[in-house]
């Protein structure tokens, strides 16, 4: 598995809020998922901040990122 963590996502969330999230993706599993399109997502809330976890259902890649205006 590969985890991939844009650097803007890098530079809002602690090591430590990164890791929570991708740890409780993997063991809970996602919140939402795209029958149509495999891909697996979750949304993970630190303070005002949000945190997106999403894995497309072809690879072995979860991608970790923190939306923007």
């Amino acid at each position: 598995m590969t985890v991939v963590v844009q650097p803007s996502t890098r530079a809002a969330f602690a090591s430590r809020e990164l890791a929570d999230a991708y740890e409780d993706f993997e063991t809970r599993g996602p919140q939402y998922l795209d029958d149509e399109t495999g891909i697996k997502a979750g949304a993970y809330r630190f303070d005002e901040r949000v945190l997106f976890v999403y894995q497309e259902s072809e690879g072995d890649v979860v991608m970790l990122i923190h939306p923007t205006s």
